[in-house]
């Protein structure tokens, strides 16, 4: 059996949908945007280098060729904060939600 080759013009929603699932399986923050492009929102923006690494494994493993994005959380994403997280970040979080 041959792996079916496709452009990415040819990638299905379900195939987008389904990466989308498996993205936030993973343990990542997806969202699809008007262009439904499957778009991994990063906890931190220091981590988008190591995270967009490992989403291209996971993308290569599911052999899917099609678009995807990786951007820094905006001010106005509510992400959820761990406990470890710096005092400033916290204040961030409450000057940005008040």
């Amino acid at each position: 059996m041959g792996r079916e080759e496709r452009t990415p013009a040819e990638i299905r929603t379900t195939d987008k949908l389904k990466i989308q699932k498996i993205l936030n399986d993973a343990g990542y923050i997806v969202e699809m945007g008007s262009s439904s492009v499957p778009t991994v929102v990063c906890k931190r923006r220091e981590d988008m280098s190591k995270d967009l690494a490992t989403i291209r494994k996971i993308l290569k493993e599911q052999r899917y060729e099609g678009s995807f994005g990786v951007r820094a959380p905006r001010k106005t994403d509510e992400l959820p904060v761990s406990e470890n997280a710096e005092v400033k970040d916290i204040e961030d979080v409450v000057a940005a939600a008040g």
